[in-house]
């Protein structure tokens, strides 16, 4: 028994929700298209084929909370595949972006016939679940300086790319929305971004951010 419990807990690990789905039709979305809205029927999941979309949940005072962004090869809305009712987030594609869509019914019916598509998925809920954690601790535990640099540093280990001096370049990042995503205002983001700024661990214009992850986390240490 443990030996079979431990083969299949190996191939969860390496399982691509890829490669178990059958193609779909592409839906092209342009910049600021709603992918979906709160109060929708939840029925599948999405993937971005190519753009970006950003999925956030607005609170009761009208604000908008942002729960993520996604980017190409990566699922979004999978509380669709239980099925809740009514939705409670947003999906916004952020630039020009291609999804692909399956209903619950077909995600069901793929994983009837190759369980390891149902193993696949519970890996993407358990690991985005643990990184939510982690977002919750900051919030509870931490000043805002901290989170808007603790979103730095995520949006660089997700999007960034390694520059020659050491630095780690994101896309272009408007102050709104770093303060949707970090749970503060617009005006108190720009100050803890010039903040860091002028203590050297970001340079930031239109074409984007550049920033010295290594020199940033160890500041958060010393905190």
């Amino acid at each position: 028994m443990s030996t079979s419990f431990r083969q299949v807990t190996d191939h969860a690990r390496v399982a691509d929700p890829l490669a178990y789905l059958p193609y779909k039709d592409v839906i092209e979305y342009r910049r600021g298209q709603v992918v979906f809205e709160p109060n929708q029927a939840a029925g599948g999941i999405h993937l971005v084929v190519q753009g970006k979309v950003k999925v956030c949940r607005p609170t009761q005072e009208g604000m908008d909370v942002v729960v993520d962004v996604y980017r190409s090869n990566e699922f979004f809305g999978e509380a669709g595949l239980i099925e809740l009712t009514p939705r409670t987030e947003r999906a916004v594609a952020m630039e020009r972006s291609q999804i692909m869509t399956w209903t619950t019914d077909e995600i069901e019916e793929v994983i009837s016939a190759r369980p390891e598509l149902g193993f696949a998925f519970i890996q993407l809920m358990v690991n985005r679940s643990m990184d939510l954690c982690s977002r919750l601790e900051s919030f509870a535990a931490e000043k805002t300086p901290q989170r808007v640099a603790r979103s730095l540093l995520r949006f660089a280990d997700r999007f960034g790319s390694k520059a020659d001096d050491g630095s780690v370049r994101i896309p272009p990042m408007t102050h709104q929305f770093l303060s949707e995503y970090v749970g503060t205002s617009r005006e108190i983001v720009t100050f803890n971004m010039n903040h860091l700024r002028q203590q050297g661990f970001i340079r930031y214009s239109r074409k984007g951010i550049e920033l010295f992850a290594d020199a940033l986390r160890e500041n958060l240490r010393t905190v």
